[in-house]
């Protein structure tokens, strides 16, 4: 019997965004006869449990939340606590592969292999680094650094491949961009939107924008509150749907009261139920000020529904304008409102662009594409 090639995932945590749905993704569809995966994070989080309960063995590295910022010297000693955790982890399940993604894993598995390293070392970026607001700046300077330390490095756009290249100076043969993709079959499917309306308290004749994505900065949630809000004085049956969690909830449910809207926005919070959303929406998007390869755009796309988006790198990779979808410039809230106004008054133009997405994910962006390449990165890095 041929050994299994023992994967050990490393993110920062295990919420609801996309680093972590693709880490379940893979972890649910690398062949089972030649991988067993492993996931370890600085802490816990939904997706960690959907992952222990398919029966990955699921980890944290992180010391409990005491409510207090740590000084430096405690900072330290964390760090170095969260490193001699992952280093026996490590050893006790015998790992062949680690594979981490962002730059805070990035720091820590170099901590740990900075001895006699005997496994391989694959890190994904989903973000340019120099673009990512959630990076502190020496994270960022030190990244380019270490970004050059592991045996192959992958880019999830192109934008973030060229960044390896020219900004971090991995070397070429050490560089591989593989987009991020969904599963078609899941995202697809139909589901009963009317029950799900009716869930969610939204009306059946109710046109509804939504987004999927955690509530920080960097999905300009606070733009398209600003956009929707001029869109409802021309579209009065217009709703939003805002799913995913984060600290910034109680300020962005103020702003929608600040802006008369609250009562047709709902905020759900963390969902695993993403799939049947969808159904209810009829128009997905997503303002983000920067992006990678965002996943939900691709599982819109699967879902037959059409993308309004900014054209940053990442998107505008992946949406032409007026053909998959339609674009508008980042922060840019009366623009968007046009974009969202230009749907609700041409369903010719809707269907076609969710057509044509539907299209584009099924030719470029199947899961089992990723899986492939991944898979193939792993003996790529095992033979070398």
């Amino acid at each position: 019997m041929v050994s299994r090639t023992n994967v050990l995932f490393f993110l920062p945590a295990f919420a609801t965004g996309g680093t972590e749905r693709l880490v379940a993704d893979l972890a649910a569809h690398l062949d089972p006869d030649r991988f067993r995966v492993f996931a370890c994070s600085q802490t816990g989080g939904l997706v960690g449990e959907a992952l222990a309960a398919r029966g990955c063995p699921v980890h944290t590295i992180g010391d409990p939340v005491n409510g207090r910022r740590p000084r430096a010297m405690g900072k330290l000693h964390a760090l170095r606590a969260r490193v001699a955790r992952l280093e026996a982890l490590m050893e006790r399940d015998e790992i062949d592969i680690l594979h981490t993604h962002h730059l805070t894993p990035l720091l820590h598995a170099f901590l740990a292999g900075r001895r006699a390293r005997r496994w391989r070392w694959v890190h994904t970026e989903q973000i340019r680094p120099d673009v990512d607001g959630g990076y502190p700046r020496w994270l960022v300077w030190v990244g380019r650094w270490l970004l050059s330390r592991p045996d192959l490095v992958t880019g999830a756009s192109d934008a973030v491949g060229a960044y390896l290249l020219d900004e971090a100076g991995v070397s070429p043969d050490r560089v591989k961009v593989i987009y991020n993709c969904v599963d078609v079959r899941r995202f697809g499917q139909p589901h009963d939107s009317a029950a799900k309306r009716r869930e969610l308290g939204l009306p059946s004749d109710a046109w509804v924008i939504g987004l999927v994505g955690n509530l920080r900065p960097q999905k300009n949630h606070e733009g398209l509150l600003r956009a929707f809000a001029q869109l409802r004085l021309v579209v009065p049956d217009a709703w939003l749907v805002l799913v995913g969690e984060g600290e910034r909830r109680e300020q962005l449910e103020a702003l929608a009261g600040a802006l008369t809207v609250r009562d047709r926005v709902r905020f759900l919070g963390a969902r695993l139920d993403v799939p049947e959303l969808y159904s209810v929406f009829d128009v997905y998007c997503l303002p983000s000020h920067y992006e990678g390869m965002p996943l939900t755009v691709f599982e819109a796309m699967s879902a037959g529904k059409p993308v309004v988006a900014t054209r940053v790198l990442g998107i505008r990779e992946v949406i032409a304008d007026g053909e998959t979808g339609l674009l508008v410039p980042p922060g840019d809230s009366a623009a968007l409102a046009r974009a969202l106004l230009q749907l609700r008054r041409d369903g010719g133009l809707g269907r076609r662009l969710a057509k044509a997405g539907e299209d584009y994910v099924n030719a470029h962006a199947r899961l089992e594409l990723m899986v492939d390449r991944y898979a193939a990165l792993y003996d790529q890095v095992l033979a070398a």
